[in-house]
């Protein structure tokens, strides 16, 4: 069975004022990066202002967006009280009485509504009540949405803070369990350490990457932990020279420049967890 529709925001706020209003329009959108863009229509004859660019104190929503409060005007072409600078596409509609209010969200002017009717309207108040009314309602929906994304992100933050220790703890792991493997001199040890890394191994190996031998892994496990060459080597019961020469290799045969790139395409190609 199929769910509940979810209508947008904007559809949803310009039907209602359309309902309530009766206004042959509805249309508005959000301020970013400090211009106004008209993206949200209902009822709109034409395409004439769609992705109009609004500028701050210019046109209607211009100076409703500066003021912060709503606005309108009953003959858009004459109006004495808004600049002019967007009349080819209001009245390519055919607009006349146009009606704006300010959408607030945390007391910044996050977009501007507007209601428009062809005709002059006798009772300009009930069109600007319903436009100020549409403007607090997204107002508050999109207050809503705000915190909601604030704790969505704050969740996936912390997931990833804690994939990322469970990974650094898996890899610390994995390098105990080869450096135990490399000094241990039993065989049953040895052959239950090779099982249990064996289960610890990455899921798949990319196409292409070069074969590493299982000291030259050894080494580079115990780099990847951060450890210094000298540590690494009493890890591993070898000299640091020996480190140093298994790690020019490993960074010549992964073509990287440093021990960190090595261990970055390591785990990007698949040899290590």
């Amino acid at each position: 069975m199929d769910g509940p529709v979810v209508i947008p925001l904007w559809e949803q706020a310009l039907r209602r004022l359309r309902t309530t209003s009766g206004a042959a329009i509805g249309f508005g959108g959000l301020v970013e990066r400090g211009t106004l863009r008209l993206t949200e229509f209902d009822g709109a004859r034409g395409r004439g202002m769609e992705g109009l660019e609004v500028r701050l104190g210019r046109g209607l929503g211009g100076r409703v967006w500066a003021e912060r409060s709503p606005l309108g005007v009953s003959d858009y072409g004459r109006a004495r009280e808004i600049s002019h600078h967007y009349d080819r596409p209001v009245l390519s509609e055919g607009l006349r009485s146009v009606v704006a209010a300010p959408v607030l969200v945390g007391g910044a002017v996050r977009g501007v509504v507007y209601a428009g009717a062809r005709e002059a309207v006798g009772h300009g108040d009930r069109l600007l009540d319903a436009v100020a009314q549409a403007g607090r309602w997204l107002g508050r929906e999109l207050a809503v949405e705000d915190e909601v994304a604030r704790r969505v992100g704050r969740r996936t933050e912390q997931l990833r803070a804690l994939e990322a220790s469970a990974n650094e703890r898996l890899r610390r792991a994995h390098a105990g369990l080869r450096q135990l493997q490399a000094t241990t001199t039993d065989a049953l040890t040895r052959r239950e350490v090779s099982r249990l890394l064996a289960d610890l191994a990455p899921g798949s190996v990319d196409e292409g990457a070069p074969s590493l031998t299982r000291r030259e892994l050894d080494v580079l496990t115990q780099v990847a932990t951060g450890a210094p060459y000298a540590e690494v080597a009493e890890r591993l019961g070898i000299a640091p020279q020996t480190v140093k020469s298994y790690m020019r290799d490993l960074i010549a045969t992964l073509g990287v420049h440093s021990r960190h790139e090595a261990v970055v395409e390591a785990r990007r190609r698949g040899l290590l967890p």
